[in-house]
């Protein structure tokens, strides 16, 4: 495993240097993550979750990643499915050792990325 975490939620919004550097640093571990098909450890409102990204992409300025959630407080859902998560609501991000397949569906070329796509995983 990875040794390298970024959070968000630990920052002052008023410290607006402090809180684009950290964004900065979660967009890599993001963009690393793609590129190797490795899953990202994360805390999304209050639960820790393991994420297999799939998209970063900005809308309204803000930063997104779509993503798979492989596990949520330690048991897989229900469901698989892509979600969007902003980039502001992630904290404690982490590299995983934990590698996925991307979904078949998923589509890079999807309208909603049209404004400002960033990174994808690729098949």
């Amino acid at each position: 495993m990875h040794n390298v975490t970024a959070s968000t939620q630990d920052r002052d919004p008023a410290t607006d240097s402090a809180t684009e550097e950290l964004r900065a640093s979660i967009s890599d571990i993001i963009r690393f993550a793609l590129m190797q098909k490795i899953c990202i450890s994360v805390r999304y409102n209050n639960m820790d979750m393991l994420l297999a990204p799939h998209m970063l992409w900005t809308r309204h300025g803000d930063l997104h990643v779509d993503a798979v959630t492989v596990e949520r407080a330690g048991s897989a859902p229900k469901v698989t499915k892509l979600g969007t998560f902003k980039l502001l609501g992630l904290g404690n991000v982490a590299l995983t050792s934990r590698t996925f397949v991307p979904q078949t569906d998923f589509n890079s070329a999807d309208p909603k990325y049209a404004e400002a796509p960033i990174a994808h995983v690729g098949r």
